[in-house]
């Protein structure tokens, strides 16, 4: 082959590459918006989920008191939810379709940041990872902030690494950014040790840059010190929070399991070994880098610093719950996508290696596609497994077989809201299950139950989720000891009995 033909095929290799720069990441932003779409509603919206509806159609002044009252997360995302649902409705469809849009947004950002941090290899499998996270999909199908915090968190990131890398102007984005995932999700305060840890491993130099850090910290923080103020003493009480105490392997653990095959468990711990392993070979390996050393530690630092922190307030007041720090998980999709490449780039595992002769270039490519199979095997699990309670089957079963002058009693309480999101039946009399984990005495359960029955013959017990309300189960018992079943159907997580003849009082 001559100069010039050399020549030729280089310049359409290098066309070739910039097509493939281009497309690659929209394709995989197709990928993830399909991967979301499909099986957008086949789950039935649980109560968390019309939660939100209702917070978000509440008065404006109830809604923008949320970020000052304890239990709540902030009103950003009830804000925009307020506005979207004025724009597209309340169906399903639609509610679910407003967290779709940043969870596809979020693999754009992560391809940004791993390409700016480890290059366009590592960015194109990270954004791989997360485009077919059956985590990410579940939780971009779902009516809540998380998908949200995701993308704010990745847009705050991305944003410090430019600012300290001399681009002042993106100070303005890390401030902006940071401060909506606060409003977002309370937990997303812990952003700004994490940043704060972040730009010790970065080192910006210059004095300007420093003094750009300064000015964004403080107006990050200042804001916050009259609430701060007020919710500190609170958060150093003990106190129950309904969340159990977990140790700090089992909260590693669960997120592990969480990002590596999604929420439904395949009963299993050999399918964690491939992102367990690969993670930990992207980080063994390319810390062995130098010029890769700081962006190995800021992902370490990212996966690990915001758990230890919710597991150190945890030993006071316990909140962990897998989805309050989804917005880590990107750095475990990255590490996995360094686990990919390492072993071609490392002298440490080539060394380690070396009995197994020269690593295939493609083995990358398979190790990314076995992963991205057992990823969308996990959606399909997902998609396929009734996981969330079915008000929807519930309340069709209701409606379908309701007669004038029943009455529907709910247990827990709470849930009467997603019943009503579903029911399409004619008007009913309803009444609140009572509440007796509060030690309500057996006597006092009759007396109250007697008065909400009077003057019906037929009463509807609708339960789900009944233990957190009545543990013994004393309205289920005062039920069948006095009236007979006529109809039981059983739907995921919610229990739907009709009984009968309540007239002939029994013994309770």
């Amino acid at each position: 082959m001559g100069t010039s033909q050399r020549a030729a095929v280089g310049k359409r290799w290098a066309v070739h590459c910039s097509l493939l720069t281009i497309y690659c990441p929209l394709l995989l932003v197709l990928a993830a918006y399909s991967l979301r779409l499909h099986g957008l509603t086949a789950q039935s919206l649980w109560r968390d989920e019309v939660d939100a509806l209702r917070f978000a159609l509440a008065p404006p002044a109830q809604l923008l008191s949320t970020f000052s009252q304890p239990g709540q997360n902030g009103p950003l995302y009830f804000l925009l939810l307020r506005g979207w649902v004025a724009l597209a409705g309340s169906g399903e469809f639609s509610l679910r379709y407003s967290s779709l849009l940043p969870g596809v947004v979020s693999v754009a950002l992560t391809f940004a940041l791993g390409r700016r941090l480890f290059g366009q290899r590592v960015g194109l499998m990270g954004a791989a990872l997360v485009a077919a996270s059956p985590y990410l999909v579940w939780y971009g199908q779902e009516v809540k902030m998380y998908a949200l915090l995701t993308t704010l968190a990745l847009l705050s990131l991305y944003g410090l690494h430019r600012a300290t890398g001399g681009q002042a102007h993106w100070w303005v984005v890390v401030v902006i950014t940071t401060s909506l995932a606060m409003y977002n999700h309370i937990l997303a305060a812990l952003l700004i040790p994490l940043q704060v840890a972040f730009l010790l491993v970065w080192r910006p130099g210059g004095r300007r840059a420093w003094l750009g850090a300064a000015a964004a910290f403080a107006a990050l923080i200042l804001p916050y010190l009259p609430l701060l103020a007020w919710q500190l003493p609170m958060a150093l009480t003990p106190a129950e929070t309904g969340y159990p105490f977990m140790p700090l392997q089992t909260m590693l653990m669960v997120l592990l399991n969480g990002y590596s095959i999604g929420l439904v468990p395949w009963g299993s711990t050999v399918v964690l070994l491939p992102f367990g392993l690969l993670m930990l070979v992207g980080a063994v390996t390319q810390a062995q880098v130098p010029k890769r050393q700081r962006n190995v530690a800021v992902l370490l630092l990212w996966l690990f610093l915001p758990v230890v922190l919710v597991f150190a307030i945890s030993l006071i007041r316990p909140l962990f719950t897998d989805r309050y720090l989804i917005w880590v998980a990107p750095a475990f999709y990255l590490l996995v996508a360094l686990g990919i490449t390492g072993p071609a780039r490392s002298d440490f595992m080539h060394a380690l290696l070396s009995h197994l002769g020269s690593i295939p270039r493609w083995s990358g490519a398979v190790l990314l596609a076995m992963l991205l199979v057992l990823d969308v095997q996990g959606v399909h699990v997902q998609e396929t497994t009734p996981f969330k309670s079915d008000f929807r089957g519930a309340a069709a079963y209701v409606a379908a077989h309701i007669r004038p002058g029943d009455l529907v009693i709910f247990q827990m309480p709470y849930i009467r809201y997603t019943f009503e999101y579903y029911y399409r039946g004619p008007t009913y009399a309803w009444a609140e299950g009572l509440w007796t984990n509060g030690g309500l005495s057996q006597a006092d359960a009759d007396t109250a139950l007697r008065g909400q029955t009077m003057g019906f013959d037929a009463v509807w017990l609708i339960e789900s989720e009944s233990e957190m309300w009545d543990q013994r189960g004393l309205v289920r018992r005062w039920l069948e000891a006095h009236g007979q079943v006529d109809l039981r159907a059983e739907f995921m997580r919610v229990d739907v009995t009709r009984f009968v003849g309540l007239r002939a009082r029994g013994k309770f």
